[in-house]
């Protein structure tokens, strides 16, 4: 139990910013859980230390591709959908210039150069511009029309 403790005080420590994803005790109680079903998996009706270090090395494997920073730190500014803050702030940049050319010309649907044009004006510099546009869709901002064709879906 103190492993679990330790780990879940850890977290809610790292992610005490205003903005950051928060930790809540669910976390904590999906610790207990997970640790518990280790624990069955090898047919043991209680739990051992070993059981929580494997359930701790486990979460903190699987919030390393989501959450850790380029020096492998664990930051909770990070989007859930696995992209950066700045990512994420150049999506709603982009996504609110969006919507003042779609309430300008009435029309919510853009071609793919005019989605390139509208980051151009923006000086949005990104190496993957068409995958950008595809995060943004995976997120529901946007309806994939056809190729290169998208309506913006947050009017």
């Amino acid at each position: 139990a103190q492993i679990l403790q330790k780990f879940y005080l850890e977290l809610r420590q790292q992610s005490q910013r205003a903005d950051s994803t928060p930790i809540t005790t669910r976390q904590l109680e999906s610790l207990i859980r997970l640790t518990e079903a280790r624990s069955r998996l090898e047919l043991r009706e209680k739990a051992t230390k070993e059981d929580a270090e494997d359930v701790v090395e486990i979460m903190k494997y699987s919030m390393l591709g989501t959450y850790s920073d380029e020096f492998g730190k664990l930051d909770f500014e990070r989007s859930q959908h696995g992209s950066g803050m700045s990512k994420r702030s150049q999506g709603k940049k982009f996504i609110s210039a969006l919507h003042r050319v779609a309430e300008r010309t009435s029309n919510n649907i853009f071609e793919l150069h005019q989605l390139r044009q509208v980051a151009n004006e923006l000086n949005m510099k990104m190496p993957d511009f068409e995958n950008f546009i595809a995060s943004l869709n995976d997120q529901g901002y946007f309806l994939k029309k056809g190729p290169r064709l998208y309506q913006l879906q947050t009017m």
